[in-house]
C-alpha cells in the first residue's frame, strides 16, 4: 500500500453489519501522532470494529490527564514523566504501553532580542508552563535542578495554556522562557519570533500510552486493536519510503525538509503494550529529586498488568 494513500472501503463494509465500538484517544497536535491520523483516514481502525475518535489536546499532558480522570477520553498519549507523576498523585489511570521510545528533545526558548543568551542566565526568570504537572512544568524543574538551582525560587512558573498562549505571554514579556519539543517550535525560531538557547533531552522514552481504569476494565479489546493498527503505520512512517514521511512532516508541521529528516532520524516508535522498568525508575527518581512526588510507587501500581508487561 502506498504511504498515506487513504482507503475508505472498510468504513462502509463494517457499518453494514457490525456496530463500531468507540474508543476516545487524546493526543497533542504534533508530528509524533501522525500515524493515528493516517490509520484513521484509511479506515483501518474501523476494519477492526473500532471507532477511534481523536481528541486533539494542544494543552498537553496535564490536560490529557484531566480528560482521562473526568471520563472525556479513554486513552491518552502522554509524556512519560507527566503520566507517572499523575498516577503517583492519585489519578485513576494506568500506563498500558510505550508509544515513542526515543527521548524528547526539549528546546529552551526565549524571545528574539532577549538579553538572555545561555541557559545559565535564566536563574530567577519566569518559565511559562502549559499547566501544573504538565511536561513543560516538570521539565522546567528538571532543568533547574540540573543547573543546581532551587526549582521553587529560581525557576518561578506562569501558566499560559497552549503554545499560542506561550507566544502571547512571551510577546508581552510575561514569561522569559518556554520549554517545548524543539521541532514543534522550530518554525517560530526560523521566523525570528523566538530564539533557542539550549536543549534538555529526557533520559527516558518520551511518550507512553495511558488509559483510565474504566477503559481498562471495559475496553481491552479496543485498546489492543488501537495499538496493533497504529504500530503498522508507525513502522511505515519510520521507513520513509520514497521520502514521503519527510515530505508529509515538512508540509503539515511547518518544518524544512532538512529539519523533518533530522526529526525522523532521531525518533523511534515502540507502539507496543510494554514498558521498560527503567522508564518507571528514572522518571520517579527525577520527580523525587525535584520534589514533585514524595514517594516512589512500585511498578505494579503504575501499569495495568492486564494489558501491559514490564520488561
Amino acid at each position: 500500500m502506498a504511504l498515506f494513500a487513504p482507503t475508505r472501503f472498510q468504513r462502509s463494509a463494517w457499518h453494514t453489519w457490525r456496530a463500531l465500538s468507540t474508543l476516545r484517544v487524546a493526543g497533542v497536535p504534533e508530528h509524533f501522532n501522525a500515524p493515528f491520523h493516517l490509520a484513521k483516514e484509511r479506515g483501518l481502525y474501523e476494519a477492526k470494529g473500532v471507532d477511534m475518535q481523536w481528541n486533539m489536546t494542544p494543552q498537553g499532558t496535564g490536560a490529557m490527564g484531566q480528560k482521562l480522570d473526568s471520563d472525556e477520553v479513554d486513552v491518552a498519549v502522554m509524556l512519560s514523566e507527566g503520566a507517572v507523576a499523575r498516577i503517583v498523585d492519585g489519578s485513576k489511570t494506568k500506563v498500558i504501553g510505550t508509544y515513542v521510545k526515543s527521548p524528547l528533545r526539549w528546546g529552551i526558548h526565549v524571545k528574539r532580542g532577549s538579553p538572555i543568551k545561555k541557559p545559565s542566565e535564566l536563574k530567577g526568570k519566569i518559565f511559562g508552563v502549559s499547566r501544573m504537572l504538565s511536561g513543560s512544568h516538570l521539565m522546567a524543574h528538571v532543568f533547574a535542578h540540573q543547573q543546581g538551582w532551587s526549582p521553587a525560587t529560581d525557576a518561578p512558573l506562569r501558566i499560559v495554556g497552549t503554545l499560542d498562549g506561550a507566544r502571547e505571554a512571551m510577546g508581552k514579556d510575561e514569561i522569559d522562557a518556554w520549554l517545548w519539543e524543539k521541532f514543534t517550535t522550530k518554525h517560530l525560531v526560523d521566523s525570528g519570533e523566538w530564539d533557542i538557547i539550549g536543549e534538555v533531552p529526557t533520559p527516558w522514552p518520551c511518550f507512553l500510552f495511558v488509559a483510565s481504569d474504566r477503559a481498562i476494565a471495559t475496553k481491552q479489546a479496543e485498546i489492543r486493536h488501537l495499538v496493533e493498527v497504529t504500530k503498522e503505520l508507525c513502522d511505515e512512517f519510520k521507513e520513509n519510503a520514497g521520502n514521503k514521511t519527510v515530505d508529509y512532516v515538512a508540509k503539515n508541521h511547518a518544518l524544512s525538509t532538512a529539519d523533518a529528516r533530522e526529526w525522523l532520524g532521531g525518533t523511534e516508535w515502540a507502539c507496543g503494550l510494554s514498558v521498560e522498568k527503567r522508564t518507571f525508575d528514572s522518571t520517579q527518581e527525577a520527580l523525587l529529586t525535584i520534589g514533585q512526588i514524595k514517594q516512589a510507587m512500585g511498578h505494579e501500581q503504575l501499569h495495568s498488568s492486564e494489558l501491559c508487561s514490564v520488561i
